[in-house]
């Protein structure tokens, strides 16, 4: 269903940090991002939300990942995802492109929705 319901022609639901605020938080913009990936459309997914396309091939790696070591019976903790240098520096990644998308000037530009 997703697949087929484009985000920016469908009324989807609005952002309510942007809609409050006016700034971009982390996920805005990932809804247009998702279903251009679906549609293999990297650098118009890019556009959207650089941070929900550079995630989505590891979020893909991690499902790979998450199947493979059930199968084998390996406990989860040795996987890649669940090593906490892995999650601290997805939140510092998250943080720092917060910032930078809502800084005025030419990134702000570049990396918001």
């Amino acid at each position: 269903m997703y697949f087929r319901l484009d985000p920016a022609q469908h009324p989807f639901p609005r952002c309510p940090v942007n809609w409050l605020t006016g700034l971009h938080c982390p996920g805005c913009g990932t809804q247009r991002a998702l279903h251009a990936l679906l549609h293999g459309r990297l650098q118009v997914a890019a556009g959207h939300n650089l941070l929900a396309a550079l995630c989505a091939p590891v979020m893909l790696f991690g499902a790979v990942q998450e199947i493979s070591s059930s199968l084998r019976g390996t406990p989860r903790r040795l996987t890649l995802l669940y090593r906490p240098w892995f999650g601290w520096a997805v939140v510092a990644a998250t943080v720092v492109f917060t910032l930078l998308r809502n800084l005025p000037g030419p990134l702000q530009a570049w990396l918001a929705p």
